[in-house]
This record gives C-alpha cells, sequence and structure tokens, in this order.
C-alpha cells in the first residue's frame, strides 16, 4: 500500500474543501428558485382554495383528506370550525401526542391558515376549547382523545406579587 506523508494528504483535504465550496456556490441559485417556485406555488395553491370556496356549487361529501372521484385530495374546510378538522387530521396522521412545535409546523407546511397572530398560543387555545376530540398528554404535548391516554391537565401558575413602595 503506498503510504501518504501528513503534507499531501493535507493537501489533498484542501481540494476537496475548494471542490465542496464550488459546488455550494453552484447549488446556491439553484435552492434560490427552489425556493421561489415553492412560494409560488404556495401562493398559487391558496388561490385555488379561494376560488373554490367561493363558488356556491355543493360538492360531494367526502372525508377531509381523503381522495374524491377526480383522484384530487378534498380540500379540507376552513374557517373557526376548520381548524379543527385540520388539527385532527395531523394527529391523525401521526398516530402519537405531538408537540405544540411539530403541530404548528405540520399546518404551515400544509399551507393552513394560523388563528390569531399565527403563534402556539392560538393553536392552544383551539385544541383546549374542543376536549372531546383533543387531550393534553404533557407539557407541549397534544393527541387525540380517542387514543384514550391520560389527560395531563396543566400546571396552575401561582400569580407574583410585587411588593408595593412604601412612600
Amino acid at each position: 500500500m503506498n503510504e501518504q506523508s501528513p503534507e499531501q494528504l493535507e493537501r489533498w483535504a484542501a481540494g476537496i474543501e475548494k471542490e465542496i465550496e464550488m459546488i455550494k456556490a453552484s447549488i446556491a441559485p439553484l435552492e434560490q428558485r427552489l425556493e421561489a417556485a415553492r412560494e409560488r406555488l404556495d401562493l398559487v395553491q391558496r388561490l385555488i382554495r379561494l376560488t373554490e370556496g367561493a363558488k356556491s356549487t355543493p360538492r360531494p361529501a367526502v372525508e377531509p383528506g381523503k381522495s374524491s372521484a377526480s383522484g384530487r385530495a378534498a380540500p379540507l374546510p376552513t374557517g373557526r370550525q376548520g381548524l379543527e378538522v385540520h388539527l385532527e387530521h395531523i394527529l391523525r396522521e401521526a398516530g402519537k401526542p405531538m408537540h405544540i412545535s411539530e403541530i404548528r409546523q405540520a399546518l404551515i407546511d400544509n399551507a393552513i391558515p394560523l388563528p390569531g397572530r399565527g403563534d402556539e398560543a392560538n393553536i392552544i387555545v383551539r385544541l383546549r376549547r374542543a376536549p372531546e376530540q383533543f387531550t393534553r398528554t404533557g407539557r407541549g404535548m397534544y393527541a387525540l382523545a380517542t387514543l384514550g391516554l391520560d389527560a395531563v391537565p396543566p400546571a396552575r401558575r401561582r400569580r407574583r406579587t410585587r411588593a408595593l413602595k412604601k412612600a
């Protein structure tokens, strides 16, 4: 076996590092184009959902997330009650308790409008409003009530009281 000196190995490593940097530089514009294309697709899909929601013709009833006769996935409902349907769909697909940050990310990935400011607290409020559907299984963890997991009530927070300054 031909042994290489440490200097030769260092030069070889430096050459490979340069090659990696060149590849990264050539990929960067493609990644930007890919991200822009994804954003355009998301906007068009949102527009499709908005225009489908504006149509007054009734659609055949299909279970949320199931394919319709056309082969396309049936759009899930939107609005106040729709978020609960989306949450139930996400938790059913997971089949296990999910952390609220994972649930929020799944909603974002599916281009589902988030309630309020879009933070996790708004989603938690919706989960708590439907205890017959959703169960809090631990700190920040939620699951479908049909899984039969024990509910963990939120810990009561103590209110801090400030000492009044004496004048």
